[in-house]
Formats: structure tokens, C-alpha cells, sequence
């Protein structure tokens, strides 16, 4: 099940939207009626089935990170090198 809420809303009210997300799962924003943006909890994000290796892996890291290590590991990198493969 998910809820949608307007992305004022959501700014206004992040709490509310944290306590929706834990209880729900997911949590659909929608911005001038349209949607912009879907908030997972982790035990929504590891119920989503993987068809291949690659989505298995993004299942895996929702658990534990808030994002995949590689964009992680980029994002601390002052100097992003020429061959940085970003996907």
C-alpha cells in the first residue's frame, strides 16, 4: 500500500512523512500533480523482486545504506577520474 502527499507537505511535515514511510512502506510525492519523488522504507525497498544480478545488488545495499556505495564512494572523491564508469 502507499499514500501520495503533496511535496509541500512533505517539507512541512517530515516527521509525518518518516512515520508514514515506516508504517506503509512507500510514499509517493507529488509536486504541482505530478510525481517527483517515492520514498521507500528499507523493508519495502528488500521486498522489491531483482530480475537480474544488478538489481539484486540495489535490493541488497537498500537495507543497510541510503545509497549504493559506488555513488557513495564518488561523492567523496574530490577529483572524479576521467574513466569513472557512473552508469
Amino acid at each position: 500500500m502507499s499514500k501520495q502527499i503533496s511535496a509541500s507537505d512533505a517539507k512541512n511535515n517530515f516527521g509525518g512523512l518518516l512515520e508514514d514511510v515506516a508504517a506503509l512502506g512507500r510514499v509517493e510525492i507529488m509536486k504541482h500533480g505530478r510525481l517527483v519523488a517515492v520514498v521507500f522504507s528499507p523493508r519495502a525497498l528488500g521486498s522489491v523482486p531483482a530480475d537480474n544480478k544488478a538489481e539484486a545488488q540495489d535490493a541488497q545495499w537498500g537495507a543497510k545504506h541510503m545509497i549504493p556505495p559506488a555513488l557513495a564512494r564518488a561523492a567523496r572523491m574530490l577529483n572524479v577520474p576521467s574513466e569513472f564508469d557512473d552508469e
